[in-house]
């Protein structure tokens, strides 16, 4: 059915897979017990498992589907160029290239060639929304998809919330991932957010303010440090890059006022856990300040490999899932990719700034230019939100997030065609008396 749908509309099937991104059911195969886990038999990616989704196989046949009609149509979109294409396609080379040397010499299973495929259809998920979205109408029911499944998950989330629980994405079983939520919630937000701050429809702002109150409740109740943090990095964005700065102000100032009396105990809990957690042993101290276990952890993951692991592959690191498993973005790929990977990453992460940068200032449309903005804000969130979690790998931020890169540049790539042919028209009017007069 997905084939089908996919060879008669693109757009039908990005449909069905923005829905499923959040709203879709998981199972996972393999993995190793927490017995061998805390034994320290196995302690690499691969010991969680495989997880699949809905979403996950969506996304496979939607991408070989695409390939595939663009050989029967003859279609040469997939060579269109984008400010992100050199980064983007390096990027991946390195991370196959790593995973196979790794794979050869058996330190990587299939399991680290399912990732790297899975790398590889995140950009190409880009692409078929660049290529694809020749219509504004298109590019905003695309968005309002978005949205709708993004208010859909925040109230499943709230309906997690009597029982007690860290609040997670829809249909993720016993163990969630309140980080990864939290993380969507916050680019969500900040995307409605620019809209909201560009509009000037009175019935779409007050939506839209609405639909970003109830965000806000799972949103806090995921009990996810790193997407507090990362929201706090994405208003301050924001409050810098945005012309309706009185507005901004007085939503913040509101919002701080209101915090104390609004905010659930358990919220302002687990962030003085940070820092008040009853002493254990192994705690990280910084002068008379201890940090709690967790975040000890993860600073120790950074510290073990930047000292110790790195060194041992410094060019090209020991592949996709060839290393330990860590909650952490930046070490986490110097471990697998090496120096090389490193650099082409944060050279692919360059390019999407300065894209939603020069989006977010030269767009003319309102909403886009506000999904521009917002985009942006919410970029440099998950940028700090990747310090405690793997931001950019996650199925459930990154296929959004490349869907409203896709949206914004295929805007982008619209309004200059139109912008070009309105010069010509007017060109060829110009010219009009110089040719009737070259004939007399």
């Amino acid at each position: 059915m997905i084939v089908i749908i996919t060879f008669t509309s693109i757009e039908l099937a990005l449909y069905f897979l923005i829905l499923s991104t959040l709203l879709s059911p998981e199972l996972t195969f393999g993995g190793a017990s927490a017995q061998e886990v805390a034994a320290g038999i196995t302690n690499t990616t691969e010991s969680r498992g495989i997880t699949l989704r809905l979403d996950d196989i969506m996304l496979t046949l939607i991408s070989f589907t695409w390939l595939v009609r663009m050989a029967v149509y003859n279609e040469l979109g997939f060579l269109r160029h984008t400010p992100i294409n050199q980064a983007a396609f390096l990027y991946w080379v390195v991370c196959a290239f790593s995973t196979m040397i790794a794979f050869f010499s058996g330190k990587v299973g299939l399991y680290g060639i399912f990732f790297v495929i899975k790398y590889l259809e995140y950009f190409i998920l880009f692409y078929i929304v660049v290529n694809h979205m020749h219509d504004e109408a298109i590019i905003k029911r695309l968005l309002m998809v978005m949205i709708f499944t993004c208010l859909i998950a925040s109230l499943i989330g709230i309906a997690q919330i009597p029982s007690g629980l860290r609040v997670s994405a829809p249909f993720e079983g016993a163990e969630g991932e309140p980080n990864t939520f939290g993380g969507y919630l916050m680019f969500m937000f900040s995307i409605m957010l620019g809209i909201l701050l560009h509009t000037t429809d009175k019935k779409q702002r007050f939506l839209l303010f609405t639909a970003m109150g109830i965000i806000l409740i799972p949103f806090a109740f995921t009990e996810s440090r790193s997407s507090y943090l990362s929201f706090i990095v994405a208003i301050v964005c924001f409050l810098f890059y945005s012309q309706k700065k009185k507005l901004l102000f007085f939503m913040c100032f509101t919002g701080v006022a209101l915090a104390p009396f609004v905010l659930p105990q358990n919220v302002i809990n687990r962030v003085m856990f940070t820092f008040n957690q009853a002493e254990q042993s192994g705690q990280l101290k910084v002068g008379n300040i201890k940090v709690d276990t967790s975040t000890t952890e993860r600073l120790r993951a950074w510290e073990e490999v930047i000292t110790k692991d790195f060194p041992k592959n410094p060019i090209f690191g020991v592949g996709v899932t060839g290393g330990k498993f860590l909650d952490a973005q930046y070490p986490r790929i110097l471990l697998e990719t090496g120096i090389v990977g490193l650099v082409f990453f944060i050279w692919f992460l360059r390019r999407v700034w300065v894209l939603l940068k020069k989006s977010s200032r030269t767009l003319q449309d309102p909403i886009m230019r506000g999904v521009a903005l917002g985009a942006l804000c919410g970029f440099a969130g998950l940028l700090v939100h990747g310090i405690g979690a793997n931001t950019f790998i996650i199925v459930r931020i990154m296929e959004p997030f490349m869907i409203i890169l896709g949206l914004v540049l295929a805007m982008q790539i619209l309004e200059k065609e139109k912008q070009q042919h309105e010069e010509a028209v007017i060109s060829d009017k110009s010219n009009e008396p110089t040719k009737v007069s070259a004939r007399l």
